[in-house]
């Protein structure tokens, strides 16, 4: 079973890595949706703990929020990578880009 699954993983990678070479966009905005999943499951972990009303601890919580942040960035990155022309100069008045 776990073959079965380490070729899902596998081909799934390889999809969302044709995804980002062809649709930057579309893919920017899944790694959005990755990224509020990962803050959400770092806030309301789905683990037995929760039921002695405990929390996590400290680190595994500054981990998730780190990780959540990083996928959030380079979504947002992918998304303006992607966007089209008439789009980006929108995205640039919010987002400004300056290179040093």
């Amino acid at each position: 079973m776990a073959v079965i699954g380490i070729f899902v993983t596998v081909c799934l990678g390889l999809f969302f890595y044709w995804l980002r070479c062809r649709r930057q966009l579309v893919y920017g905005l899944v790694e959005l949706v990755v990224a509020l999943a990962v803050i959400i499951l770092t806030f309301y972990p789905q683990t037995n703990y929760l039921q002695d009303n405990s929390s996590p601890p400290w680190w595994a919580q500054s981990v998730g929020i780190s990780a959540g942040i990083y996928v959030m960035v380079r979504g947002l990155d992918n998304i303006h990578k992607g966007l089209p022309p008439k789009w980006r100069c929108k995205w640039e008045r919010i987002f400004p880009v300056t290179f040093v």
